[in-house]
């Protein structure tokens, strides 16, 4: 198998795969029509070619694909370029040959040599992935509410909304700065405002804007939503997947906008973090459904470059032992000695009878870096095996939880 990058030309084959793999329902001859991929986006795959071939391979030798966009995410307090792992794909006769997990060590050894140190995806299969060093780095919650039940939450009528295009992404991303996590925020480039804020593969979105004063003022907050139609007996459903805003008022008024569609709509579904709720502003709280599901992973694919990269507390020192279990990425998988001074780390070699060290999978490492979980929880989960308490309570010092939120869709 060769691992190299996809050539335009070899784009069909790749749509084909990807086709049979997510919708084999549409059948070999469907042609998927949906956003232009955006230009950081890099196709990789395995060709099917013998070790002494000559020339690069044809498009029918593709085996395996994948891609990943080149991002850059908020990881306590600063940015950090991370990879967006999306259409990991193979035709049957491929399957179960340990093919993706060869095609995934390429593109693992490819981010490492260009600095990324963390990828991310949104999983087909959670124990799939985990078996690859992947680990769920936050969950989302999907509400759904009738819009006639926001009445209490919305305000008298003021200000203006206006619908948003393309060419409003900076008014966009001045709301977004805001509102967004402050743990696993991209940091979006035009190119993503216009390819998958207001491009989708089934519908583009609508986005609608409010102003405290006339149009073309700035943003209090925006959302944007798609219409997905039901059958006679479940109605219609307001997909809202944006809903940013950059204060009550402004968030009452993005309400409002919602109750206005009760007309035309039975429910509207928002979808964010974990934690959000509309409890505390409805009349009824048992209004709103509530569930929590479970949401994106990530890897680091570079243990040591990611531990040097991201900022420590003020006032931690630390000096640990770490083994670090990884199956995917041999580089990662060895025992490192982290020295923490002055909010920066440097990381060395350990030598086997070092003392004060704790053991824990790469996936469970990943957890603390973007803090999504504590040490004292994955202790508690048997992620982190440590040998002494202090060793557990300085792991929980050096790395507190930020209750990361990806948001983006890849």
């Amino acid at each position: 198998m060769d691992y190299r990058p996809v050539p335009d030309a070899h784009e069909d084959a790749v749509d084909d795969a990807l086709v049979y793999a997510f919708s084999p329902e549409r059948g070999p001859d469907y042609s998927p029509d949906g956003p232009d991929r955006p230009e950081t986006f890099r196709l990789r795959g395995l060709y099917d070619v013998r070790d002494d071939a000559v020339g690069d391979p044809d498009a029918a030798s593709l085996a395996v694909v994948c891609g990943y966009y080149d991002f850059s995410a908020r990881i306590r307090g600063a940015f950090h370029d991370v990879a967006g792992v999306s259409a990991v794909a193979s035709p049957p006769e491929y399957r179960r040959r340990g093919l993706v997990r060869e095609l995934l060590a390429g593109v693992h050894r490819e981010l490492r040599d260009d600095g990324v140190a963390v990828a991310a995806l949104w999983p087909f299969e959670y124990p799939f992935y985990r078996r690859l060093g992947y680990a769920r780095v936050n969950d989302y919650a999907r509400i759904t509410v009738a819009p006639d039940a926001l009445s209490a939450a919305c305000p008298d009528p003021a200000g203006t909304f206006e619908r948003l295009g393309p060419d409003d992404w900076r008014r966009l991303d001045a709301v977004y700065d805001e509102w967004g996590p402050a743990s696993l925020r991209l940091d979006r480039s035009a190119d993503w405002w216009r390819s998958r804020v207001f491009q989708s593969w089934r519908t583009d979105p609508y986005v609608y804007g409010w102003t405290a004063g006339a149009a073309g003022d700035e943003l209090g907050g925006y959302l944007a939503y798609t219409v997905e139609d039901g059958d006679d007996a479940d109605g219609k459903t307001m997909a809202v997947s944006e809903f940013a805003s950059r204060g009550r008022e402004a968030r009452g008024h993005l309400l409002r906008f919602l109750r206005n569609h009760d007309s035309q709509v039975e429910r509207v579904r928002f979808t964010g973090p974990a934690d959000e709720r509309l409890f505390d502003e409805l009349d009824d709280p048992r209004a709103a459904e509530t569930e929590v599901r479970p949401g994106p992973m990530a890897r680091l694919v570079d243990v040591e470059a990611a531990l040097e990269a991201i900022p420590y507390p003020d006032g931690v020192d630390a000096d640990l032992v770490l083994d670090v279990d990884d199956d995917t990425c041999p580089w990662n998988d060895r025992r490192i000695r982290l020295r923490v001074v002055d909010g920066r780390a440097a990381v060395s070699a350990a030598a086997d009878d070092a003392e004060r060290s704790a053991s824990l999978d790469v996936g469970s490492l990943t957890r603390l870096v973007v803090g999504s979980h504590g040490a004292q929880r994955l202790t508690d989960l048997g992620d982190v095996d440590a040998a002494e308490d202090d060793v557990r309570e300085t792991l929980e010092a050096a790395f507190p939880r930020t209750d990361p939120f990806l948001r983006e869709g890849f």
